[in-house]
């Protein structure tokens, strides 16, 4: 072992390691399928009021669009890893809604740079309220350390998991 470096797990602790990784795409799984739900039946006032739920894709594809400014469609789909014919979709959708429009590039005429609207950012912020007030009521009972922890873990699978999809 050189200095600076970790020796291989071998054994109870390689054991250990797994069933770590085990329960962690486990309850990742969970997660996923659970946060869904609670957002989707949380929003259902949103939705009775005519404000309407944002799907995660809209909701992120917006956020993108809030924080980064207008862009074009191979730009959002890079940032959001995703292909460009499926943002082209999401933004085809969200346009049709009133929630984002398309304009021509002011640097390259050819170009179409894709915006949120004002009814798309007060979706946005309308939805983003609902979710946060959701896990509020959900994690009331949880220290304030525990909800720090609990984002900062988040946001760092996230990083991570950004990362392992840009190797190649």
């Amino acid at each position: 072992m050189t200095s600076g470096t970790t020796p291989s797990p071998t054994g109870a602790a390689l054991d250990r390691s797994r069933d770590a990784l085990s329960r962690i795409e486990f309850e990742v799984a969970q997660l996923l399928r659970r946060a869904d739900r609670s957002v989707a039946r949380g929003m259902r006032g949103a939705v009775a009021g005519g404000t309407g739920m944002l799907d995660r894709s809209a909701y992120l594809l917006l956020h993108v669009l809030a924080v980064e400014g207008a862009q074009n469609v191979n730009a959002a789909a890079e940032r959001l890893g995703l292909d460009a014919s499926t943002v082209t979709r999401q933004v085809d959708s969200l346009e049709k809604a009133g929630h984002v429009k398309r304009r021509r590039d002011p640097q390259d005429g050819r170009a179409v740079l894709v915006e949120a609207t004002d009814s798309g950012l007060a979706a946005l912020e309308h939805n983003r309220t609902e979710r946060k007030d959701l896990y509020a009521e959900v994690l009331a009972s949880w220290s304030q350390l525990d909800r720090s922890l609990l984002a900062e873990l988040l946001h760092r699978l996230n990083a991570d998991l950004d990362t392992f999809r840009r190797r190649d």
